[in-house]
């Protein structure tokens, strides 16, 4: 066994874990027996879900594998149906939303996610209201609204909700290149590359689902609402008006930070209370309410927007603290390469994710490109070589320490489960030695069969090849199939890490794709988009694929029920991100261009894309190279291979110091983390997670199980939609922005000296003698 502490926050208290007997799942000649499921005693099975139940008692529903039991049901009812009339109701209408508002927030200053549990919460109630309002004994209506109904329908949602990567790739073309993808090219693009994980993720079922210890921390939140909503009278009224109580506050109160006040988003005391000094380094230091800002140190965010991007109240302490080392860290090195004028840092912007010529001035990639997107050396030896701000090859340098070191980690903590994985993997039927009741107790359900999995595969790759072929992406066929060979290997690695740790490693994935694409095509900024779309995102949906069918096992959903609703999510959410995308890039192109951009809109990931398609796909072996001016951001994928040696070996010394709290899937990406957008949000996130997941849980158990989920999900609903409506209205999606007049809590930050938090703003002080590049 691995050690459980490792990263993860286990309890101490756990004692009991039911088991069943696997004897009893072959054929048995005791006809006068019951069974629930097949070969399963329905009097065993209640027997185990009464012991479980009697241990929940003030128990709190921590992340570890052996708090599954303690939140997962045991019991199974085969005869509650999943495909109703409301599912697709529900699903199509949330996942247009979802779909819509994810793609929305990929271009916001703080990039975020749909949360799951705005739509888990929204989904009942609405479920709940249809129960009650269609003529019962229907197809409209043929039972109460269920639990596997209900998962299914988030399922779906949820998919749809997941930006896609190939509208970042179709938003870098426009923006950068001045090309337009074609309409029906784009959206083949997008359901290929969302939809071709998925094939993958067929082949790992054995390995990464069925198994007990790869158990998806990030599912039993979810699960323990389902299982609280649908048991008995679900939720009482009193919590349903708490619910709505906390939504309806959020949405009202939010339009201020997201619209009428912006300087709400974060006040910095210090930066206030040295304004007379009108000091740029503690701008730099202390300011972060305004994008690429500062590092926003002991900001004061009253923004629910800005402090939900990670999650704080979902995510379990041990990841919470790995989350406060590595900003720690980031704020000392920042700074420090800044100041100290590593890698030419004063030269470029002090945070930014695009590519610069020296002086901050953007960098004019088309001048150094042929009309088939090769470069032109002789134009380079002109116009020279790109260069990165200081703070992004520092969240790059993270990015790849934190993906090999978490390589390390979980072959360190976990190799005896890889082991045992493989070995399932390649076992014969009925030589499985997996042993997740859970997954017994799904024996009834006829699974997926792996062809239904290889024909997504076969279809999504033969669409995946012509559009490359067909467009001038500069991608040949053959680094097509290298970049998905790649992304299946990828598949084990980023699996495993999530469903043990919880933590989604798909950044770092992307940048090792990338870097790989660039040696291996190398000259082509757009051929390798293309290749890291395909080699990268494919990783990322399996992933997801993956622990939505152990959603599916925990919720004894039919595995053909859960394929069907992540394949419908996906098509529709395609189609809905395509659009929205289309809309923003041609309403907005000039902003999202800009490094600080507006309240409402920001280009930073699509610059990020574009700046490491061109320095890793043009200038790879010049830039990166042994020698060359970022180096270390190449040798970072080296050292993480030793980065979590040292904390191993030391834990095996002093097993009880807690050295094996540091997770290096977790702990490295964090040391960058502060290289762009708006962190004046960062420390109050920190501060409500420790609260809500160490105080909280550990010293008010019964506080934190009746109300830490439920109002997480009400202020993330209140919260999306309302940025949902300002972006629609008043933010430009869809039409002409409205920008709301200046006053004191909303200045002009354009051409005003102070931040929305207070802080100098030296760029736009003409007393100061001092200027910037284009760029800036």
């Amino acid at each position: 066994m691995p050690d459980e502490s490792a990263g993860i926050a286990f309890p101490n208290n756990v004692s009991f874990q039911p088991t069943i007997d696997e004897t009893k799942f072959a054929e048995t000649g005791d006809e006068e027996k019951k069974v629930d499921v097949e070969g399963v005693d329905a009097e065993d099975i209640a027997a185990l879900e009464a012991e479980r139940l009697n241990h929940l008692e003030d128990q709190v529903d921590d992340f570890g594998v052996e708090m599954v039991t303690k939140i997962v049901s045991l019991e199974d009812d085969s005869s509650l149906p999943v495909f109703t009339f409301r599912y697709f109701l529900i699903a199509s209408l949330l996942s247009a939303f979802s779909g819509t508002l994810g793609q929305i927030y990929y271009f916001k200053p703080q990039v975020l996610t749909i949360s799951v549990f705005f739509l888990v919460l929204f989904s009942y109630f609405v479920g709940k209201f249809l129960e009650k309002v269609l003529p019962s004994g229907t197809f409209l209506n043929p039972s109460k609204f269920n639990k596997k109904e209900h998962a299914l329908i988030v399922i779906t949602a949820n998919t749809a909700g997941t930006a896609a990567l190939a509208n970042e790739l179709i938003a870098s073309m426009y923006l950068f290149y001045d090309t337009v993808i074609p309409t029906w090219t784009g959206i083949l693009l997008v359901l290929s590359s969302q939809t071709l994980g998925y094939g993958f993720a067929g082949f790992f079922r054995e390995t990464l689902v069925y198994p007990r210890a790869t158990y998806y921390p990030s599912t039993l939140a979810q699960v323990s609402v389902y299982e609280n909503l649908h048991n008995g009278d679900g939720i009482s009224k009193k919590m349903a008006r708490y619910f709505f109580i906390v939504a309806g506050i959020c949405f009202c109160y939010e339009w201020l930070p997201q619209y009428i006040a912006p300087s709400l988003i974060g006040f910095s005391i210090i930066c206030l209370a040295t304004q007379h000094l009108k000091s740029d380094v503690v701008a730099k230091i202390f300011g972060g309410a305004s994008a690429n800002e500062g590092l926003g140190l002991f900001s004061i965010c009253f923004d629910w927007n800005n402090l939900t991007g990670y999650t704080p109240m979902l995510l379990p302490w041990s990841t919470i603290l790995n989350m406060s080392l590595g900003v720690f860290v980031c704020c000392i090195f920042q700074p420090y390469l800044w100041y100290s004028n590593t890698f030419d840092a004063q030269s470029y912007p002090w945070m930014a994710q695009g590519i610069y010529a020296v002086g901050g001035a953007p960098y004019n990639q088309t001048a150094v490109l042929d009309s088939n997107y090769n470069v032109n050396l002789t134009a380079v030896e002109v116009v020279g070589l790109p260069g990165l701000a200081a703070s992004y090859a520092l969240f790059l340098i993270g990015a790849n320490l934190a993906l090999t070191a978490g390589f390390v980690h979980i072959g360190l903590y976990f190799g005896p489960e890889i082991v045992a994985g493989l070995k399932n993997t390649f076992s014969k039927k009925g030589e499985s030695t997996n042993d997740d009741p859970y997954f017994l107790i799904m024996a009834k359900y006829p699974e997926a069969p792996l062809w239904w999995y290889i024909t997504i595969l076969v279809i999504t790759f033969a669409v995946g090849m012509f559009v490359t072929q067909y467009t001038n992406s500069g991608l040949e066929w053959y680094m097509f199939i290298v970049a998905l060979l790649l992304a299946f290997i990828f598949v084990f690695i980023s699996g495993f890490i999530s469903s043990t740790t919880g933590w989604f490693v798909s950044n770092g994935v992307s940048n090792l794709v990338q870097m790989l694409g660039g040696f291996l095509r190398p000259g082509n900024p757009v051929a390798n988009m293309y290749f890291t779309l395909f080699g990268s995102n494919a990783v990322s949906q399996a992933t997801n694929m993956l622990a939505d069918l152990k959603m599916g096992q925990y919720m004894k959903i039919p595995p053909r029920a859960t394929f069907f609703a992540q394949l419908y999510g996906s098509i529709l959410g395609a189609f809905f991100s395509y659009f929205i995308t289309i809309s923003i890039i041609t309403n907005n192109a000039d902003v999202l261009k800009t490094v600080i951009g507006s309240t409402q809109w920001n280009g930073a990931q699509a610059q990020s894309y574009n700046g490491n398609a061109v320095t890793w796909g043009g200038f790879a072996k010049q830039m990166y190279g042994p020698g060359g001016p970022y180096q270390w951001v190449l040798f970072s994928f080296l050292l993480g291979f030793v980065l979590p040696l040292p904390a191993y070996f030391a834990h095996r010394l002093f097993p009880k110091v807690g050295f094996n709290l540091l997770n290096f899937a977790v702990l490295p990406w964090f040391f960058g983390c502060l290289c762009t957008g708006i962190n004046s949000s960062i420390f109050g996130t920190l501060v409500i997670g420790t609260f809500t997941q160490f105080y909280l849980r550990k010293y008010r158990p019964a506080f934190f199980n009746k109300y830490q989920y439920i109002t997480s999900a009400a202020l993330d609903a209140g919260n999306q939609w309302c940025a949902f409506l300002v972006t629609l209205i008043v933010g430009g999606a869809i039409a002409t922005p409205i920008p709301f007049p200046f006053w004191t809590l909303n200045p002009n930050i354009e051409t005003g000296i102070w931040y929305w938090d207070g802080c100098y703003n030296l760029g736009n002080d003409a007393a100061s003698n001092f200027t910037l590049g284009a760029g800036y």
